[in-house]
Order: C-alpha cells, then sequence, then structure tokens
C-alpha cells in the first residue's frame, strides 16, 4: 500500500512545474509570436517553420541535460537545485523581454530559444525525479498522467487567453512587453514550489548508481530501437506553420478563434490523458500502437477537408468542423503520447533516469524538429495539399518498428 505521504508532495511538485512550463502556462505568448513574425517581421511560412525548428534545439540536446544533473549535483542536488536554477533562469529571459523593446529577428530567436534551453533542462530534472520515484513505487504511469493533466489543464487556460492576447496585441491594444512580463512569473511561481515540496536527500552513492546506468545503455539494444522509433514517429514532414498561414489568411480564423481550436484541443487531450491510466494503459501496447499509425493517417487525411471549396465559403460550417476536428485530435495525441512516454519511462535505468529518459524524449524531439524543417522546404516545393499528403504517407514508416519495440509488462 503506497504511503499518500510518499506521492502526494511530488505529484503536486509534477503537477506544479508542467502546468508552469513551456508546454502548459508557459505557452501563452506563443500564438502572440507567431502573428508577430508574420506581421511586423513580414517571415513567410518557411521562414516561421524555420523558427520554430531552432527553438527546438534545445529538447534536441536534453539528454546533455541528463547527464549534468545525473552525475554533477549541487551542493549535493541532483533535482532540487536544477529545478530552481532553470525556473530563474526562464524567469530572466522573459523579464528582460519585458523591460526592453522586442529586438530583431536574431537576436529574438537567440532569447527565446535560451529559454527555451532552460525549460528543457527543467522538463529534464522533473522526468529525472519522475523515473527515480516513480519506478520504486510503481507509479511512472500515474505521475505522468498527473504531469500531462496538468499540462492540458493549462493549455486551456492558455489557449483561451492566448488567443485574446494576440488578437489585442495584434491591434496594438496591448505590449509585447506586458505579455512576456506575464509570462516571467510563472517559472518565480515554479521555484517556490520546488523549494518548499522537494525534499531530497544527499546520497553521494546515487552518482555511482547513474555512471551504472550510463554505461548500460550502450548495451542496451531495446532502447536505442525505441529512440528511433520515437525519432520516426514524430519525422513526417510537418504542414503546421504553412497551415497557419492557411487558416488566417484563406479562411479567415481570427486570433481569438484560434486560440478557442486551441482550447478545444486541449479539452480533448485532458479528456484523453485523464482516461489514459484508466483505460487504454491496459491495452497490449504493440496493437495499440499499430492501430495508432492508421488513425494518426486518418486524422492527416481528414485536413482536406478545410479545402473543399464550399466548405472555404461557408465560415460558419468550416469552423464547426475545425472544432469538431480539434478535440479528436487533441483526445487522440493525448493517449498514444502518454503511452509512448510510460514505455520511455519503464525502460530507463532508476538513477539515471534523466539522461536515458531526456536521451529518448530528444530523438522524439529530434524528429519534431526535422519535421518542421522539411515541412518547410517541401512547402516551397509542392506546396500545402500535397505535404499534407506526403506527410500522412511519412507517418506508415514506424509500422515497421514496431515488433521490436521493448515492451515491459509493469507489475502492481
Amino acid at each position: 500500500m503506497r504511503k499518500t505521504s510518499e506521492w502526494l508532495p511530488l505529484a503536486v511538485v509534477f503537477a506544479s512545474v508542467y502546468f508552469f512550463s513551456m508546454n502548459g502556462l508557459g505557452a501563452l505568448p506563443n500564438l502572440a509570436i507567431n502573428f508577430m513574425l508574420k506581421d511586423q517581421a513580414a517571415f513567410t511560412p518557411a521562414q516561421l517553420a524555420y523558427f520554430q525548428a531552432v527553438t527546438m534545439i534545445a529538447w534536441v540536446i536534453k539528454p546533455l541535460w541528463g547527464v549534468i544533473s545525473d552525475l554533477c549535483p549541487i551542493f549535493g542536488s541532483r533535482r532540487k537545485s536544477y529545478l530552481i536554477l532553470t525556473s530563474l533562469i526562464a524567469a530572466s529571459v522573459w523579464f528582460f523581454l519585458a523591460l526592453f523593446p522586442v529586438p530583431a529577428a536574431m537576436p529574438f530567436l537567440l532569447l527565446l530559444t535560451v529559454a527555451h534551453m532552460a525549460y528543457a533542462f527543467q522538463d529534464v530534472v522533473s522526468d529525472g525525479l519522475m523515473v527515480e520515484t516513480g519506478q520504486p513505487l510503481k507509479m511512472t504511469g500515474e505521475f505522468q498522467s498527473i504531469q500531462w493533466t496538468a499540462v492540458y489543464v493549462a493549455l486551456i487556460i492558455t489557449s483561451f487567453a492566448g488567443g485574446q492576447i494576440a488578437e489585442l496585441a495584434q491591434k496594438g491594444q496591448l505590449s509585447y512587453q506586458m505579455i512576456f512580463g506575464v509570462t516571467g512569473i510563472f517559472p518565480v511561481l515554479t521555484a517556490l514550489i520546488v523549494i518548499f515540496l522537494v525534499r531530497e536527500p544527499s546520497r553521494s552513492h546515487l552518482e555511482r548508481e547513474a555512471e551504472v546506468g550510463l554505461r548500460d545503455i550502450f548495451r542496451h539494444r531495446g532502447i536505442w530501437i525505441l529512440a528511433f522509433f520515437l525519432f520516426l514517429w514524430n519525422f513526417s514532414p510537418s504542414f503546421g506553420a504553412p497551415f497557419f498561414y492557411y487558416t488566417v489568411d484563406k479562411l479567415k480564423f481570427s486570433g481569438s478563434f484560434l486560440g478557442v481550436l486551441q482550447a478545444v484541443t486541449s479539452v480533448g487531450a485532458l479528456l484523453g490523458s485523464a482516461l489514459y491510466g484508466l483505460i487504454f494503459a491496459r491495452f497490449e501496447l504493440r496493437k495499440f500502437l499499430t492501430l495508432a499509425v492508421w488513425v494518426g493517417v486518418g486524422a492527416t487525411l481528414s485536413y482536406f477537408v478545410y479545402f473543399v471549396p464550399s466548405l472555404v465559403l461557408h465560415g460558419l460550417a468550416v469552423r464547426i468542423i475545425a472544432l469538431v476536428m480539434n478535440f479528436f485530435l487533441g483526445f487522440v495525441s493525448a493517449v498514444i503520447f502518454l503511452a509512448l512516454l510510460n514505455m520511455a519511462a519503464r525502460t530507463s535505468p532508476q538513477y539515471a533516469g534523466g539522461t536515458v529518459f531526456a536521451l529518448l524524449m530528444s530523438f522524439y524531439n529530434l524528429g519534431q524538429m526535422g519535421s518542421g524543417a522539411l515541412g518547410g522546404f517541401l512547402f516551397t516545393k509542392i506546396g500545402l495539399e500535397p505535404l499534407i499528403l506526403v506527410s500522412a504517407a511519412f507517418s506508415l514508416c514506424v509500422l515497421f518498428l514496431i515488433p521490436y519495440l521493448p515492451v515491459q509488462k509493469e507489475s502492481s
């Protein structure tokens, strides 16, 4: 029987870190930034895709943050100290942007990348703590469900607020400095929660255990198969940035409605996250992932509905379709994502969890980064509709790796 005192403080920390992260409330300025780059910096769809891909570098090199936190404690702390430090770095970037005029595109990209690095480091440390504490309690799945349920709750708030904020900023009724200043408060709150709730004993043997775990990954064939699988899962060419331009310029979606769409997606994802531990975690994983691939292909192809001329001209109909589709896509993506995360958490060695889990997720993010860059390149060559078709075809590649995944059953 798990004692509440063992897991409840950790659950609060995990929920709080993710709630205020770049995946949660930290995403508040994202839509406004997209409009700023589109309207003020005159970015093309390809340039916006490249800009977004560069910020993903911070998430691709996550294993570096894992090695640092696993092997280089600060004052005997492998988790708490880094959670506080990275929170303060992220806050400093946002407050700097709040105090000075928005810089040119390249300095702005550099500052955003630094913020992403702080959030990525924080994410690695939090995941390392989750693996380290969740495996003995047999609660990796539950902790991840808590983490991502918090994210989706935050995204519902952020989506509604972010859409309104983007529209006000676009009309000149709200300054970008104010948006950045509010965003900087969130990592400060994360630091305060970590200070009061994380209790991490100083144990030197953990570094030795971590070194052994890190050496073992080079002999663990299953980890590398899983890493390549996670890369391919995300590598299908993304049409996100070009489709954003299409929704604004052709479908005439306003910033506030795009915010509503993001909120509806988050509601679907919240439901999927809540149901994952109750229902979907019991499914045989290889069969589940095979089904998920085909569902994902169908979901990608469903975007062609937005090109039907009669719907494009009928604003209300296309908006209703968008709301229904985004709810469904949010639900499906959350369930699949949690299944992949839990598989990665169970595969990671306990005391080197920060590095190994980060390694696996960096392959996932590398696929996403490559997807954005490849999608931006292909868009300039073939256009949006063929790009959607190519993206769907790419998604089928992962089917060949599913039989070789290191699926492990977790005892109760």
